[in-house]
């Protein structure tokens, strides 16, 4: 059985379409179309023309998964944090299920996280106990685990796109903005992830994105093979940072990262933050999120699809 999986985000609109060949969730094909949909949202309200590139994204990427060979069935289709947190949420839905004829769930917070915990799971690299951060567009999912079990999450609104959009006057944030950022989230995340810190010895590992443009840029840079799991410290954070706010390495942002240049700046501070308060100076990335985690749900009958 083939099964499309379609993430409607802050930034992008992606599918992954699964097989389950080798009886676990194989990823055979992806496609990603940079909606952009936050830079349509004013005052909290998705804009019409949002809304048409939506609806229109959802079109291509279920063509995409017919042709690929999943049955209308088997499309799966979930919103996060952009449409979860706007005022006119219920009109973009019927909406842009009435244009793709597809069943769209919107996931709350804990449910985003859930299935975020659901594909590190699934994949290598991932440890028994730990803490999980998956980073998106419009939110981050804390998840503190052990033995397969969800101990405590919890969904915070600093997504990569919102903390720039938010922190950034320009194209890219600046130096005193990146400062402005650091002392949000740390003051945020001293109190939010408070019940996280209390074991500071358990590995962090991330998610995302986000997550992979980080290790695409790194590898890129210290030519080094991209594979994942791969760990990131702190210190290379601050090297990445200051590199480009000194102007060494804007141009290699561009080149390498082109439509994630400008988020992966307010990104890395999160990790960084975040990392900071729950006790490590480093973190591992992994395969994952919540693509992934609803396929192994689905394939693996543990429970119900959405």
């Amino acid at each position: 059985m083939q099964i499309g999986i379609i993430d409607i985000g802050s930034n992008t609109v992606k599918i992954s379409v699964f097989s389950d060949a080798e009886k676990r969730p194989t990823e055979i094909y992806s496609k990603t179309v940079h909606a952009k949909l936050s830079a349509h949202i004013e005052n909290g309200v998705l804009s019409e023309k949002g809304i048409r590139i939506l609806s229109r994204s959802l079109c291509l990427l279920k063509r995409s998964a017919r042709t690929m060979g999943c049955k209308k069935e088997n499309i799966f289709t979930f919103a996060t944090a952009c449409i979860r947190n706007a005022q006119n949420r219920d009109i973009i839905l019927r909406r842009a299920k009435r244009a793709s004829k597809l069943k769209i769930a919107l996931l709350d917070g804990k449910e985003e996280a859930e299935l975020c915990f659901a594909g590190a799971t699934a994949s290598s690299g991932c440890p028994c106990e730990g803490i999980l951060a998956d980073l998106g567009g419009g939110s981050c999912e804390f998840v503190r685990f052990s033995d397969g079990n969800i101990i405590s999450s919890v969904s915070l609104n600093v997504g990569a796109l919102v903390m720039h959009k938010r922190f950034s006057s320009k194209k890219y944030i600046t130096a005193p903005e990146s400062r402005e950022l650091s002392e949000f989230l740390c003051d945020l995340f001293s109190e939010e992830l408070a019940p996280f810190s209390k074991s500071p010895s358990l590995p962090m590992v991330v998610t995302g994105g986000s997550a992979r443009a980080a290790v695409k840029l790194i590898s890129a840079l210290d030519k080094v093979d991209p594979a994942l799991p791969f760990e990131i410290t702190s210190k290379k954070i601050d090297f990445l940072t200051e590199s480009f706010f000194n102007g060494e390495l804007s141009q290699v942002y561009e080149s390498v990262l082109k439509e994630r240049a400008q988020t992966l700046l307010p990104a890395l501070f999160v990790f960084k933050e975040a990392s900071k308060s729950i006790g490590t100076y480093r973190f591992t990335v992994i395969d994952g999120g919540a693509r992934l985690g609803l396929a192994s749900r689905i394939l693996s009958k543990k429970g119900k699809a959405l």
